[in-house]
């Protein structure tokens, strides 16, 4: 028999060498497979699937090293949940002061229609005191005059009495001892009752005349229905019938169509009245056009001189009217501007019998503006 071959003689198996770090995690200590024994390459580096493995590890522990991505996204979401709060925070802030700045402005409004009010109320009031110390000074005036009158009468009738006596009163004496003497003394019935006749009855000619007046029971009821539930709707009672009786009266103009208009502007309270002034007139655009003039009324068609002129809200129209056009257009503007401060609310002073009497003291001025009567600035 052959003898079996020698086995081949076996190398030391060489250990592996560390690889550098280089940003992955070195495979360390190294996997051997039996029955395979490769050699490193040269540098001690690794290569196959013992590189894919280190690759791996690698990999997993940088994940490790670096935060993950709830938590970024936890720390993401904190911070806009902080800059959230912060911003709700400031628009608090801002509505609050837009809340205390419009309280600020309702209550500044309001105290400047109370002080309007008022002031209204104290202008109607001083126009009413100076209308009745003019009324009684005409009145003291024309009493005066009735007394100067008399007495100028009782004057002359005295003057006639004297000459028309004798020159001499011996004359009339009885010559001495042909008559008696008569206790007392005679008297001219002639002179006598000259005299008589000659003096006025005081009491017939100066009767003693005081303005009074009295509620309409009819007129006051319908105020007080209005005055319960305030409207500006001409429908109701009481202001159909100061439409009927004062305002459109008081606006019938020779121009009916501008009349109208008027009494709509005023109405939305969209009417301007302004003096026009001793200055020369601007030089007027095309769109703007003026109607009437200085020496011509534009609601009357009448030669007059104008001293105002009116216009319609934002319009660029002006109308030039006369002083008594005038007074009856402001009249009616009165009268609205009373009506609407109570539809407000603003008139709190008054009762309902001193409301009811300054509307008819507004309706009386809109009375006498519509008969000819009115009031020039001089």
């Amino acid at each position: 028999s052959r003898a079996a071959p020698p086995h081949p003689p076996q190398r030391p198996a060489r250990l592996p060498v560390p690889r550098p770090f280089s940003g992955a995690a070195p495979c360390w200590p190294p996997r051997s497979v039996p029955g395979l024994e490769a050699e490193p390459a040269e540098g001690g580096f690794l290569s196959g699937d013992d590189g894919d493995e280190c690759g791996a590890l690698s990999d997993s522990l940088s994940r490790l090293r670096s935060p993950s991505v709830m938590e970024v996204r936890e720390k993401g979401y904190e911070r806009l949940k902080e800059e959230l709060v912060r911003a709700e925070k400031e628009l608090l802030l801002k509505d609050e002061e837009c809340e205390r700045l419009s309280k600020v402005r309702d209550q500044l409004g309001q105290e400047l229609e109370e002080l309007t009010a008022s002031l209204f109320q104290e202008a109607h009031k001083m126009v009413r005191e100076a209308n009745v110390k003019q009324a009684n000074a005409e009145k003291q005036l024309k009493e005066a005059l009735g007394k100067i009158d008399v007495l100028q009468a009782e004057v002359q009738a005295l003057k006639t009495l004297v000459l028309s006596s004798p020159t001499s009163p011996v004359a009339e004496l009885p010559p001495a001892g042909k008559a008696p003497f008569r206790k007392g003394h005679s008297r001219n019935k002639s002179t006598s009752s000259a005299m008589l006749g000659s003096q006025p009855d005081l009491a017939a000619t100066q009767p003693i005349v005081r303005e009074c007046r009295e509620v309409d029971s009819q007129l006051f009821a319908e105020f007080k229905a209005w005055k319960e539930a305030p409207t500006l709707d001409r429908s109701c009672s009481f202001l159909e019938r100061v439409y009927r009786e004062d305002i459109h009266p008081c606006l019938a103009f020779n121009k009916s169509e501008l009349g109208s208009a008027i009494l709509d502007a005023v109405e939305q309270n969209t009417l301007s009245v302004e003096p026009v002034g001793f200055q020369p007139l601007p030089v007027v655009k095309a769109s703007a056009v003026e109607c009437g003039g200085p020496k011509k009324c534009a609601l009357s068609g009448q030669t007059k001189t104008c001293k105002h002129r009116i216009k319609f809200g934002d319009s660029s129209n002006y109308y030039y009217v006369s002083p008594f056009c005038r007074y009856r257009i402001t009249a009616v503007c009165n009268f609205f501007t009373y009506i609407r401060y109570i539809h407000q609310g603003l008139v709190k002073q008054q009762d309902a019998e001193q409301m009811f009497w300054e509307v008819m003291q507004l309706r009386r001025e809109m009375s006498y503006a519509k008969l000819g009567y009115y009031k020039d600035q001089l």
